[in-house]
């Protein structure tokens, strides 16, 4: 879709199912499965739905999914399937890995940073050899000293090879990237979580990330089992919400499978999403 000067395109890495429980946390199967029907293992369809951003000067790619690193076992655990993949959607778009400029993770969890390097023959190595890497310094201090809660979700070969490579950007506060794209500090779902703002001739896109990873996920409470800091996460959507309505901001969801992008509004006191087209044509 066009931004203002940008040129935006969703770049798919596929799907993947995770336990519906920990997607909802607190709420209730008999409230969520109304809205996401889960499979026989309780798992639910999540996109991998990453976002490219040509600026006429720059290529951008926001998060990587989840990559090609898994054994079976993994992949059956996680669903993982790639009827697409990272590559492939830029090349669908007319780049190559070697002509991004700036690759920006969200955070370091697999689903997000995975794609960020690749097999290459017994080595693991940079997709993307000539992006600046960018990642907030809380999240790599986090990824870089994991405990038994967040072990099953930071692989350090998914961004080590990036960092010998000295292509690695540690973030000590919100910033901006290129102009008109810039890192929003949005923690909760892990203490160095980062949404990214876009804005271009007075159009601005919020991916959101795992601040609000579905539609679904939109109301208030309906937060991730996942998220280190519930209340967090609680807080930064109250911050955000309402700048997101009094701009006109078109949200972008990592994680939805059929929505990719919406308006919110605020109606008798709930927040509530007008679904938006997204023409990637």
């Amino acid at each position: 879709m066009k931004l203002g000067r940008f040129q935006l395109h969703r770049i798919s890495d596929g799907e993947i199912r995770l336990d519906g429980g920990a997607m909802f946390g607190i709420v209730p199967r008999v409230l969520w499965e109304r809205k996401t029907e889960p499979d026989e293992r309780n798992r639910v369809r999540l996109g991998l739905n990453c976002l490219l951003i040509r600026t006429g000067n720059e290529n951008i790619l926001v998060d990587t999914g989840c990559g090609d690193k898994y054994s079976q076992k993994e992949l059956d655990i996680y669903g993982i399937v790639h009827p697409t993949d990272v590559v492939s959607e830029l090349r669908r778009v007319g780049l190559q890995p070697q002509d991004l400029d700036f690759v920006i993770n969200t955070h370091f969890h697999f689903d997000h940073c995975g794609g960020n390097t690749r097999w290459e023959g017994d080595a693991v190595v940079s997709t993307f050899p000539r992006a600046t890497h960018v990642v907030r310094r809380e999240e790599y201090e986090a990824a870089t000293n994991i405990n038994q809660r967040t072990a099953g979700s930071y692989f350090s070969h998914n961004w080590e090879s990036v960092e010998g490579a000295g292509r690695l950007r540690i973030l000590e506060q919100d910033a901006e990237i290129v102009p008109g794209v810039s890192v929003v500090h949005t923690p909760g779902h892990t203490l160095g979580h980062q949404s990214v703002r876009i804005e271009s001739e007075g159009e601005i896109v919020f991916y959101l990330a795992d601040l609000c990873p579905t539609s679904v996920h939109v109301p208030l409470p309906w937060i991730m089992g996942y998220d280190l800091f519930p209340l967090t996460t609680l807080e930064t959507r109250k911050r955000i919400y309402p700048q997101a309505i009094e701009e006109e901001w078109l949200l972008f969801f990592e994680h939805d499978p059929e929505i990719t992008s919406g308006r919110l509004s605020e109606k008798e006191g709930r927040f509530v999403l007008e679904p938006s087209d997204w023409d990637d044509t």
